[in-house]
C-alpha cells in the first residue's frame, strides 16, 4: 500500500499542474520575475536530512541549526516539505516564472485533501520547514558544490521566512523582489543569506572567499534591456511608495509604473494597517 508520503507527492503533482493551468488561463503568464531554467528539484523531506546527517557523523557540524529533537512531533512537516517541493518542481516545468510556481505550490498544499492545515497555522512548524530548507541549502554549498541548487533552497527558505512574517504581521505580503535576488543573485548575497540564518560558523570561510564579489540587484521591469535584468545593487533605484520594487534605471521605473501601480498601492494600504514598527532603511537610492 502506498505510504502517505507517496500519496501526497502524487496528489501534489496532479494538483500543481491543475493550479498552474488555472492561473495561466485566468490571468496569463506574468514574466515579471521570470528566471533561467533551473534543475528539476527532488526532495525526500526530513528523512533525507536524517540520512545525510547519519552518513556524515565524523564532521563537526552537519545540521546547521536543524533541530532533530523535534523530528517525532514534526513528522507532518516532512510530508509537507515533500509535497511542496514536488508541486513547485512540476509548476516550474509548466511555467518558468518562479513566483507563479511558488504560489501554485502554496495553493496546492493549502488544499484540504492534504491535511496540512496544522503546518500553515503553526509558526513553529513553519520555522521548522524554513530550517530544513536552510540546512539543505548550506549543505549544497559546502558538501556538494551545487550552488545552483543552493539558490533554489534559499528561495524556499526566504519564502517561508516571509510567510512567517506575514503571519506575525511584520510585513503585509510576500515580496517577490527579495526572492528574485536570491534566485538570480551573486554568491556574496547567497552565502551571506545562509550565514545569517545558521547558528554555526560553517560558512565563515566561504563568506571570506565571496564577500568581495559585487552584489547584484534584480530589476522588477520584465522588459528591462539589461541581460538577466541584473545590475550592481548599489546603483539601483527603488519605488518611493512601496520601497520594495527595485529598478536599474529611472526609465525602467517609469515604464513599469502602469503595471506596478495597483499592486504598489495595495501593498502600501496593507502596510499601513500593520502594527507600528521601526522601518528598515532601504539600501537603494530613491527613484524620483
Amino acid at each position: 500500500m502506498p505510504s502517505r508520503k507517496k500519496k501526497a507527492m502524487g496528489k501534489a503533482r496532479k494538483a500543481a499542474k491543475e493550479e498552474v493551468a488555472a492561473t495561466q488561463a485566468k490571468a496569463g503568464t506574468n514574466n515579471s520575475h521570470q528566471s533561467p531554467p533551473r534543475p528539476t528539484l527532488t526532495s525526500r523531506g526530513v528523512d533525507d536530512v536524517v540520512r545525510g546527517i547519519e552518513s556524515m557523523k565524523l564532521k563537526p557540524c552537519t545540521t546547521h541549526g536543524f533541530r532533530l529533537e523535534l523530528l517525532p512531533t514534526m513528522r507532518i512537516c516532512g510530508v509537507f516539505i515533500d509535497a511542496f517541493t514536488e508541486a513547485y518542481s512540476i509548476s516550474l516545468q509548466m511555467d518558468s516564472n518562479v513566483i507563479t510556481a511558488l504560489n501554485a505550490a502554496s495553493a496546492v498544499c493549502n488544499k484540504p485533501m492534504f491535511g496540512f492545515g496544522p503546518v500553515w497555522k503553526d509558526v513553529a512548524k513553519m520555522e521548522y520547514v524554513k530550517a530544513y530548507y536552510v540546512t539543505k541549502g548550506v549543505k549544497y554549498i559546502l558538501d556538494e558544490g551545487r550552488d545552483d541548487m543552493a539558490h533554489n533552497y534559499a528561495v524556499f527558505a526566504n519564502y517561508f521566512e516571509q510567510t512567517i512574517g506575514v503571519a506575525n504581521k511584520t510585513q503585509p505580503e510576500v515580496i517577490p523582489a527579495k526572492l528574485a535576488e536570491l534566485l538570480n543573485g551573486d554568491m556574496n548575497t547567497l552565502v551571506k543569506y545562509f550565514r545569517q540564518h545558521i547558528p554555526c560558523n560553517c560558512l565563515d570561510e566561504k563568506y571570506k572567499e565571496v564577500k568581495s564579489i559585487t552584489k547584484l540587484g534584480f530589476c522588477c521591469y520584465s522588459e528591462c534591456p539589461i541581460p538577466n535584468r541584473t545590475v550592481e545593487r548599489k546603483k539601483m533605484l527603488y519605488c518611493t511608495q512601496c520601497r520594495v520594487a527595485n529598478y536599474c534605471s529611472r526609465e525602467c521605473q517609469v515604464a513599469h509604473w502602469p503595471e506596478h501601480k495597483d499592486g504598489c498601492l495595495k501593498y502600501v494600504e496593507k502596510k499601513a494597517k500593520l502594527p507600528k514598527s521601526p522601518l528598515r532603511k532601504s539600501s537603494y537610492p530613491k527613484a524620483a
